[in-house]
């Protein structure tokens, strides 16, 4: 009867996992449909980890606003969205980009570009929860039923 819990509760811990990810779209303005409007079937999904999704708006006079959307950890590898990306993030928050001029240290703002950053749901979502293989599961109950009849 021993060797039967043990089983069973080593077949539980295999089952079950914890799964903390964020999923955020990547697209360029440039593409069709990754305005401010996103056509969210035609791009695909990334694992973020615990990262934000970044939208990053630009500006330009005269022009229809830019937009990129990725992955907080891989704007920070290029050097220009390193620089730019403003220290604060939090979810829900749309905030200028820094301006790095030495020789204006006082204009600290370029509102040409807007970071937003969310992290609450898929294409925006943090996912912390315990997360069960249905098949396994039946698996398991069937075993349990087996060795009870048995």
């Amino acid at each position: 009867m021993a060797a039967y819990v043990v089983g069973t509760l080593l077949v539980v811990i295999l089952v079950v996992h914890y799964g903390e990810a964020i999923m955020c779209h990547r697209c360029l303005s440039a593409f069709g449909g990754c305005g401010d409007d996103v056509v969210w079937r035609m791009y695909p999904w990334k694992d973020c980890g615990d990262s934000y999704c970044v939208k990053v708006i630009e500006k330009i006079p005269g022009e229809e606003p830019r937009y990129l959307r990725e992955c907080e950890d891989t704007l920070l590898k290029s050097t220009i969205h390193r620089l730019r990306m403003p220290v604060l993030r939090r979810h829900g928050y749309c905030v200028p980009a820094r301006k790095n001029d030495p020789y204006n240290p006082n204009d600290s703002i370029d509102s040409r570009y807007t970071y937003c950053f969310c992290n609450d749901w898929n294409g925006c979502n943090s996912v912390s929860t315990v997360r069960i293989s249905v098949s396994f599961i039946l698996a398991s109950l069937a075993a349990v039923l087996l060795f009870k009849w048995l």
